[in-house]
């Protein structure tokens, strides 16, 4: 399990304050950047299908925001740099950041 990046704090903050408040049965059995994009797992065996399905939802909404979200600085203009597996913006690639 990889560490989450210091540009997607605010993206994982966020995601981890609407859990709490929508859905205070739900855990985070595991979160990472692995592969370049967010990964979340949670227990939602207390939920009913249907509150799983938009929890689902909801929560891919955050991992298709990481897509676009520089894992150095947090602008939302990030984007895959291929092979190495990192979501940058051209600014932050320019500066070689360690993503």
């Amino acid at each position: 399990m990889s560490k989450i990046p210091v540009g997607w704090l605010d993206l994982v903050t966020e995601l981890r304050v609407m859990l709490q408040l929508a859905y205070p049965t739900v855990t985070v059995s595991e979160m990472s950047a692995d592969r370049g994009w967010l990964h979340v797992r949670v227990d939602d065996s207390a939920l009913a299908p249907t509150g799983r399905q938009i929890l689902d939802r909801r929560i891919q909404g955050y991992v298709t925001k990481s897509l676009s979200t520089c894992m150095c600085c947090g602008s939302g203009s990030g984007r895959d740099r291929a092979d190495r597996r990192v979501v940058t913006c051209d600014e932050c690639e320019k500066e070689s950041c360690d993503a």
